[in-house]
């Protein structure tokens, strides 16, 4: 017993760091270990009866493969093997059988254990196994030699195998979960003296128990040790220590764990902000017996949080303060922000522009308030629809909103699908904008009109005739044209003078006018007296029944005219026409056309209507109904 006693000793005090690095190693070395400790057994056999003289050897052999597995349960045994064959003698053989057995058992008991210290149930059955097997070499011995051994030989020898082998499996399982723990205590001591964050133990009066290098540092301590047995007390002033103890009480009071924020002001005037967890922990009665505190520094956090919230102030005020409303949507369209300005600028629906608001909810709100107008109620989904996908794209829209201000929008996407929008009121530009409009439409009425008579000018005239030729030539439509002299102009002037001449032109400017009643209808004064309407999509009856029209009209005015042999103001007109689809021709030979037939006209006694022909003009109208 004393002999197994002192081999678990050495095996528990003896580790060479070689052994250590090793796993083989050491497998080896604890065979080895038990092998000569078995040897030693063997030199010191204990008489039990005449002749009947046993040892522990087997005690050894097995519990070195049950504990250290097959390298050490191989080398233990043939260490004895060999030394069993060197004594020699007439029980060789039994000895080796013994020896193979304790072995095997002890191999099939380290395959069978359930971890690789064994616990107590798994130590008392291999205990009792190799009690029994113990006995088998005896038991062969007084076979073969017809010797009694009875319960006086085999039941003290058996208790003693298995109380040796039951203390050698506890004690070693026992080292072996030390051992472990041990390890184990190794690593979270390392852990914790590497964390960069202060983590302590302390008594209930707040005395250190345990601490980490990052807790020194934060003390400002010489080392760890040096806070051992001491309290804030001995390292900050009175009112930050005080503070600490304070917040140590409370989770002691409150029994749970507890994360305070703290702040630590130093003598030098400079200041750490920590977040603290302070968790009480007992000991094995549930006691509490102490704090385990664990302090992060955030002072570049709050630093940090301190810049973040300083800048967001600024944006918050530099937003809004500029002049233009600024919204961000999220990928979903929904808005995430936006500035008060973007808010007043759509008064009608403010209360729906806050974060959370879907865009499409706040454009069918917009429409349906009346705040946007123009969107006829069958096209408000398709509206809709094309806005949000703007939204999407990007670019720059113009609208009117119901008061009567424009709003000018400038979508820029971001690469994560949300979009920034600014919207800028541009009534003032828009009304300048639609009042040079309206000033540049009317300077180009006015280089487009005669000033006496309001009909289009020369100039205007020919781009006319150029556009509706072009129609004629492509197929579109038909022409005619009228051109037009007042009879006798030149004495009318002479005889009323000037002024009044200016006026019977405007009159018969004005008549005119009245007659060509249809858009597309077009009068100039294409020089002097002499005036022209053009008349596109009619053919040579609908123009000479026109043409008649005007005539008849004039005369109905019976503007007075002393020169004319009839008495009052009257015009000649000659027409010609080109049929839709005529062959290519140009405005003068047209107009040369219309002229050979208001020559006609005038030759024929003036007062009357001429229509162009090929062959020759031919007369289709003169005053008093005469043909």
């Amino acid at each position: 017993m004393a002999v197994v006693a002192l081999v678990i000793s050495l095996w528990s005090n003896i580790r060479l760091p070689v052994f250590g690095r090793n796993q083989s190693a050491q497998h080896y070395a604890f065979g080895l270990l038990f092998g000569l400790g078995a040897i030693g057994a063997m030199l010191i056999p204990f008489q039990l009866n005449p002749g009947f003289f046993i040892d522990l050897r087997m005690t050894l052999i097995g519990t070195a493969a049950f504990i250290g597995g097959p390298i050490a349960g191989l080398v233990t045994a043939g260490i004895t093997t060999v030394f069993r064959l060197y004594l020699g003698g007439a029980g060789v053989l039994i000895g080796l059988v013994g020896i193979a057995l304790a072995c095997a058992a002890g191999l099939l008991g380290y395959r069978l254990k359930s971890a690789e210290a064994p616990d107590l149930k798994e130590s008392l059955l291999f205990s009792l196994v190799m009690a029994i097997c113990a006995m088998a070499p005896a038991f062969i011995i007084a076979l073969a030699q017809d010797i009694y051994s009875g319960p006086q030989i085999r039941l003290p020898y058996m208790t003693l195998v298995f109380v040796a082998t039951l203390m050698a499996c506890l004690a070693l399982g026992n080292e072996i979960r030390r051992r472990e723990t041990e390890a184990r205590n190794h690593m979270y001591r390392h852990v914790i003296d590497s964390l960069p964050e202060a983590l302590n133990v302390k008594d209930r009066d707040g005395r250190f128990i345990m601490a980490n290098p990052a807790t020194a540092q934060l003390m400002q301590a010489e080392n760890a040790n040096a806070l051992i047995g001491k309290t804030d007390f001995d390292f900050y002033c009175q009112e930050v220590a005080t503070a600490f103890r304070s917040d140590e009480e409370k989770a002691l009071k409150a029994e749970i764990p507890i994360v305070e924020e703290q702040m630590l002001a130093r003598m030098d005037g400079s200041k750490t902000y920590l977040s603290t967890l302070k968790a009480p922990f007992t000991d094995v009665d549930g006691n509490i017996i102490g704090l385990i505190t664990h302090s992060r520094d955030t002072t570049d956090k709050k630093l940090l949080e301190a810049a973040l919230a300083q800048s967001d102030r600024r944006a918050a005020e530099a937003l809004s303060s500029i002049s233009d409303g600024l919204v961000m949507f999220d990928k979903d369209l929904t808005l995430v922000f936006c500035n008060e300005r973007y808010r007043s600028m759509f008064s009608v629906t403010a209360d729906l522009r806050v974060p959370g608001t879907p865009a499409a909810a706040i454009l069918y709100a917009s429409i349906a308030r009346g705040e946007f107008v123009g969107i006829p109620q069958e096209q408000v989904t398709q509206w809709v629809d094309t806005a949000l996908s703007r939204l999407r794209q990007g670019g720059t829209v113009q609208f009117p909103l119901a008061d009567g201000r424009w709003i000018e929008s400038r979508t820029r996407p971001t690469p994560e699908g949300a979009c920034f929008v600014i919207c800028s009121d541009i009534t003032a530009s828009k009304q300048h904008q639609l009042e040079l409009q309206n000033m540049n439409d009317r300077l180009s009425v006015l280089a487009e009109t005669d000033s006496l008579t309001g009909l289009l000018n020369r100039r205007a005239f020919d781009a006319v005739m150029a556009d509706e030729l072009a129609r004629v030539e492509r197929g579109d439509s038909s022409l005619s044209l009228l051109m037009i002299d007042v009879d006798y102009f030149k004495r009318f002037n002479d005889t009323y003078g000037h002024g009044a001449g200016d006026s019977c032109l405007k009159s018969v400017a004005d008549c005119l006018r009245a007659t060509a009643r249809r858009t597309d209808d077009r009068a100039a004064r294409y020089g002097g007296e002499e005036l022209a309407l053009i008349l596109p999509d009619t053919d040579e009856k609908a123009a000479v029944v026109l043409a008649e029209e005007f005539c008849e009209r004039l005369r109905d005015l019976r503007i007075p005219h002393t020169g004319s042999d009839k008495g009052i103001v009257t015009v000649s007109i000659g027409v010609a026409t080109l049929a839709r689809g005529s062959l290519p021709t140009d405005a003068a030979r047209l107009i040369a056309r219309a002229d050979e037939a208001l020559y006609t006209a005038k030759r024929d006694g003036r007062d009357g209507v001429r229509l162009w022909e090929p062959s020759r003009p031919r007369i289709v109208h003169s005053d008093g109904g005469r043909t």
